[in-house]
């Protein structure tokens, strides 16, 4: 039952982003007048995210736990960490064919978004992406990994 709420929860919050990065990101060729609408998105889909962090972290909590011996432990954690490593390559590839696309960050001068805040309408898809979900449930699990791995299962003494 945790395994499908973890599913569920995690289809939920990734369908939220995915929302956030289509509809509220501005093209670099068009105009953006009335604001970062991104905002907006992320304060609706926030709770689901949390939500989706927590259960996420609790599911690797008990699977580590449930885990029988130590390699199948050692093998979550391997793989979170690696999980973690391509990510976090695909994420800073992902921001810099943005920015090159943009004419360059907040900092060049005549870029699209020169003297915008790092957050703004043209870069809500930098920021809120499939990516960083990944990494931030990624860490979320390794935590849970962790935790499960090191601190053992309470037993409740009749």
């Amino acid at each position: 039952m945790l395994r499908l709420s973890w599913l569920i929860s995690l289809g939920i919050s990734l369908f939220g982003v995915m929302i956030i990065q289509h509809f509220f990101t501005v093209k670099p060729d068009d105009v953006a007048d009335g604001g970062n609408l991104g905002a907006l998105g992320l304060a609706l889909v926030a709770p689901f995210l949390l939500l989706s962090l927590f259960i996420t972290y609790r599911f690797f909590v008990v699977s580590a736990r449930n885990a029988k011996d130590h390699i199948m432990r050692m093998i979550y954690f391997i793989f979170g960490v690696a999980l973690l490593v391509v990510l976090i390559f695909y994420s800073i590839d992902f921001k810099d064919s943005v920015y090159t696309s943009l004419g360059g960050d907040t900092t060049t001068p005549g870029s699209v978004i020169y003297g915008f805040p790092v957050l703004n309408e043209y870069t809500n898809h930098v920021f809120l992406n499939f990516y960083t979900f990944g990494i931030v449930h990624t860490i979320s699990g390794l935590f849970g990994t962790i935790v499960g791995m090191t601190k053992p299962d309470k037993q409740i003494q009749p």
